[in-house]
């Protein structure tokens, strides 16, 4: 099965109100795919390519999560665009969770500081965008960071996983 093309609900999902909307931004069709598997079963997943689509979605449907990449090989970076959403009274409070590659404490206070809710490094492993998830749309503090305890099972069954690639 393949995931669903950009812009457009997962396969199957319905439009249920009791079930999240969570916007993945990623210009990677690779990452997306992964994301998309990782978040199918609890979430309506809506995949977009471009910081621009980012924001034109927002503009007219119901989001409750985004997941956003940082850079982009063309237009605005995931920064950019978080600004203009913390910049909009409508979705000023929508959480928004950053993906980067980019793995040092200081570009991880940047990301906060440019309005990001949380953060989490490439590689994305399974049960720590789960969390990730599950923590900003129950309302969970923004920029928590990750402890050595936190990702101790991540890392069992991640071979290569870091609890440095959080902070």
């Amino acid at each position: 099965m393949s995931p669903p093309p950009s812009a457009d609900p997962a396969p199957g999902a319905s439009h249920a109100a009791d079930r999240p909307v969570i916007l993945v931004v990623d210009d990677y069709a690779e990452t997306r795919r992964l994301l998309y598997f990782y978040l199918r079963a609890t979430y309506e997943v809506v995949m977009v390519e471009s910081a621009e689509e980012a924001l034109a979605y927002l503009g007219g449907n119901r989001v409750d999560l985004v997941v956003m990449d940082i850079n982009f090989q063309d237009g605005m970076n995931g920064m950019a665009a978080t600004e203009r959403i913390r910049a909009d009274p409508a979705l000023q409070h929508l959480p928004v969770l950053a993906t980067s590659a980019y793995a040092y404490p200081d570009d991880r206070a940047r990301f906060l500081k440019a309005g990001f809710n949380d953060y989490i490094a490439k590689p994305i492993f399974k049960e720590r965008m789960l969390k990730k998830v599950r923590e900003l749309l129950s309302g969970g503090e923004r920029g928590v960071w990750v402890t050595k305890k936190d990702t101790a099972n991540d890392d069992k069954a991640s071979p290569g996983a870091s609890a440095a690639q959080e902070g």
